[in-house]
């Protein structure tokens, strides 16, 4: 038997996984016609259908409701008593419940009809019921508003709904709720009335005498619902890595793969939307060279990697064991927390109701994190046979590079620590060990000192490295570091150089196949410096040469803490408590208070590194407060009964947002005033109604194709089931309030991207042809570490001093507005020629 070609094998595995993602994508269709509690109407085409003939139905169930209040009482129909309640219930947001009638009769008859169950009265039977049961659900929370969050996350844990209706049920028992009972023959009455409305304003559903009489679809919506769902599933794609090297890009439409799925992709991620700007826009892509860019992506995944074998051998014994190792889930569900006495007081109840919210919580995490887990080990297994496999790249509208299979060189540390560059150069001298012992120490966390220090690191810890790598299942010393799952590739790489060395002596020969990465340290802040020859904002993110790297999120961490001293001593006192509106205490805290707060939960660098590193890209102290509230104080509170935020919670934040606010702002001055100056630009340009567009110094033009959209969005809770049904259509007119806020960090973006771009093409000179490129960290063999090290300054000085990336942002935009654009913020004394002697600006 005739073995296949790689090239035919390439082409049988993208077949393969392009019939996967249709099969999937047809199995969930399936389920939700064929399963007897499956949600056709809950699935995005069945969302897509009920959307575009919502608005008339539901102005027709308003009408039918108005009519209803106003006729006479002698002639009311049977459907008035269930009406009459629910009008009650929902008094206040009469909006909400014609949405509800809506949705309630217009998704009963999909899920049902379309699965043949469609006798008139079991349909009214079933609407009215539904109706009844959220009614009681609404009243509930409206008479208790703080059961509102928990209510909601134990229905939305929940996945049956008869799982849901009996949580509620035994949620409202326990409260001794009563909502009373509701008439049978009434409800089903305003049931059939609704299906009546549904069937005469839609063009779906239309009612036959059979035995009895029955709700059928018509063949309208069965050919066009059959059209659709095969048009859904033929559009579905799953990608896969490739085992002969991709397709170069020549244009924005052909390159990456070479069978099924080269349709599926572009060079470029840009926006569906179909407007005169993107037209204009795809016609100039095609227009221009786009050499750079492209010699950039096509050498990025042109790279040949090959799986680690022995890192997916110890995955595969720990998946088998259970998981909880070296940053891996636990693939067992853990044991929930014991019930509590059915006398408990009402302090442990509250306690109890905590445990199981983060019990579930935790739960709902560690299933993603073990479906994510798996499907890297399945991947890597089946593609372990080759010994070459590539990953197909494009780029996003600001350019900034991606591979396109979701198991590729970018993904999270179990994912890189399951790849190996293949057919990587050999080493000529002790230069490329002494890298591939920075690179260890880096994956280890020893990455804010000196290089001499994270060599030594390394010889220091030699016997737990080679102990790692010589029993890996039996040694925790590895698991333990930052990167675990590198750090082990790390180990076998060292395990193998020592047993080199002590066969030849000599370093030259001997292949280091993990990748040599070099990170920029806060890389939006360093381009604004660069950008405005900022020396302070420079000197604090590594620009200017130093004995041991800077940290910015250091420094302002301790600009934060003296701040915090001060105002615990002399900060603003508290305001009296005072009752809020559901009857609990409100409390108005004081600087003095909060700062203490804060001095207690400590603030380190792990606490402002965020808010620092958004702020090139936009966010402000508003933003900085939201960062906190999500990351610090809501997870704080929810994890710790004793939390020190348990009654301050967003005055927290919003304090030390302000705090890191202005310790960032004497840091980085000019960051700030080119963030603003970028944004001014920006919103000049939106008035005249044009796009903002500019062009890197690659070459590469880039449009912020942001436009308004006109759309309805409704957002139902139907007995915990959270549906969202919208409808959205572009204006045609720009969108001037996000073209001024993505201004920041899309044109950040697309300097960074720019850099790695330029970057990529000088290694390219240099006879580098592997690469592990990740936004703002530069990858490459160990034996030509030293190139990469010198290139990608290089290419950073050369970007900035080659190119006054403002003034010409400014002349692009000059073209499309009438306004006199303001002139860019002066720039500072930073000699940017002193970055090629930085050591820590990418390390």
């Amino acid at each position: 038997m005739l073995t296949k070609s790689l090239y035919e094998q390439q082409l049988e595995l993208e077949y393969n996984f392009k019939a996967l993602g249709e099969e999937l994508c047809l199995k969930g269709y399936e389920a939700a016609r064929e399963e007897k509690e499956g949600d056709i109407a809950a699935t995005s085409l069945g969302q897509k259908f009920l959307g575009y003939q919502f608005e008339e139905v539901k102005g027709a169930i308003r009408d039918f409701v108005e009519v209803s209040i106003n006729t006479k009482r002698g002639t009311k129909g049977l459907h008035m008593e269930a009406l009459e309640k629910l009008l009650e219930v929902y008094s206040k947001e009469p909006e909400k419940l014609y949405d509800l009638m809506t949705f309630t009769a217009f998704s009963t008859l999909f899920n049902q009809a379309l699965r043949k169950q469609h006798h008139l009265s079991n349909l009214s039977q079933e609407i009215g019921k539904m109706l009844f049961e959220e009614a009681q659900l609404e009243k509930y929370l409206q008479e208790h508003p703080e059961q509102e969050f928990s209510t909601s996350l134990g229905l939305k844990e929940r996945i049956r709904a008869k799982y849901k209706r009996a949580y509620a049920t035994a949620k409202m028992s326990r409260d001794n709720f009563s909502f009373g009972a509701w008439d049978t023959i009434s409800s089903m009455a305003l049931g059939n009335s609704l299906i009546q409305i549904v069937v005469a304003k839609s063009t779906y559903f239309e009612i036959i005498q059979g035995a009895m009489l029955e709700i059928v679809p018509t063949q309208a919506l069965l050919e066009a619902w059959l059209s659709n769902e095969k048009f859904q599933v033929e559009s579905s794609y799953r990608f896969c890595p490739c085992i002969i090297a991709p397709i170069p890009w020549t244009n924005y439409t052909n390159g990456g793969y070479h069978g099924e799925l080269q349709a599926a992709v572009k060079l470029l991620r840009l926006h569906d939307t179909k407007t005169i700007y993107s037209d204009n826009y795809l016609k100039k892509l095609n227009q221009v060279e786009l050499s750079a860019t492209k010699q950039a992506i096509n050498a990025i995944q042109a790279t040949p990697w090959k799986i680690n074998a022995k890192v997916l051998e110890v995955l595969e014994c720990f998946i088998a064991q259970g998981g909880g190792k070296a940053g891996l889930p636990y693939f067992d569900l853990a044991p929930a927390p014991a019930k509590i006495a059915a006398d408990a007081s009402e302090e442990e109840v509250q306690v109890y109701k905590k445990e199981m919210i983060k019990y579930w919580k935790g739960n709902t995490k560690r299933v993603s994190l073990c479906m994510r887990v798996t499907a890297n080990q399945k991947v890597a297994r089946q593609y372990s046979k080759y010994d070459r496999i590539y990953f197909p790249c494009n780029m996003d509208f600001r350019g900034r590079v991606y591979p396109i299979p979701s198991f590729n060189f970018q993904g999270d540390d179990v994912n890189k620590g399951l790849l190996l560059f293949a057919d990587a150069p050999a080493c000529i001298n002790m230069q490329a060990i002494e890298w591939l012992m920075v690179e260890g120490a880096n994956l280890a966390g020893v990455d804010k000192v000196s290089y001499a220090d994270r060599k030594q690191w390394v010889l220091d810890n030699e016997a737990a490295i080679l102990a790692s790598a010589e029993d890996a299942l039996g040694t925790t010393f590895w698991q333990v570091q930052d990167e675990p799952w590198q750090f082990l590739s790390f180990c076998f790489e060292w395990a193998r150089w020592k047993a080199w060395e002590l066969l030849h002596g000599t370093p030259e020969g001997f292949v280091v196949e993990i990748p040599i990465a070099f990170d920029g340290t806060c890389s939006g802040l360093q381009h604004f410096s660069a950008i405005l020859r900022d020396e302070v904002g420079g000197a604090a993110v590594n620009l200017i040469p130093s004995d041991k790297p800077q940290d910015i999120y250091g420094v302002v961490a301790s600009k934060v803490n003296l701040q915090l001293a001060e105002d615990a001593k002399r900060g603003t006192e508290d305001n009296p408590a005072k009752e809020d509106k559901r009857g609990g205490t409100f409390y108005s805290f004081g600087t003095k208070s909060l700062a203490q707060q804060w001095l207690v939960y400590g603030v380190d660098r792990k606490v402002t590194k965020r808010n620092v590193m958004t702020l090139a890209y936009g966010s402000k102290a508003y933003g900085f407060k939201e960062q906190l509230y999500t990351d610090i104080v809501k997870i704080d509170i929810e994890e710790n009964t004793n939390s020190v935020f348990t009654d301050s919670r967003k005055q927290a934040a919003g304090y030390l947002g302000k705090v890191i606010w202005e310790a960032v702002g004497t840091t980085v001055i000019k960051a700030v005033e080119g963030m603003k100056w970028l944004q001014e630009c920006a919103k000049e340009c939106a008035k005249e109604r044009q796009v903002v567009s500019w062009t890197t110094p690659a070459g590469l033009p880039i449009q912020q194709h942001y436009m308004e959209v006109d759309s309805r969005s409704i957002q139902l809770r139907c007995m915990g089931k959270h549906i969202r049904l919208y409808s959205k259509k572009v204006s045609g007119n720009i969108d001037k309030r996000k073209q001024g806020s993505g201004i920041a960090p899309n044109f950040i973006h697309s300097m960074d991207a720019c850099h790695l771009q330029l970057t990529t093409c000088n290694c390219v000179r240099r006879g580098i042809k592997h690469f592990a490129m990740i936004h703002d960290s530069y990858g490459c063999p160990a034996a030509q570490a030293q190139e990469m090290y010198e290139a990608v300054r290089e290419s950073f000085i050369d970007m900035y001093e080659e190119n006054d990336v403002l003034e010409l942002f400014r002349a692009d935009l000059q073209m499309l507005t009438k306004n006199t654009l303001p002139k860019p913020p002066s720039k500072g004394t930073l000699d940017l020629e002193c970055v090629r002697s930085s050591k820590y600006i990418f390390s």
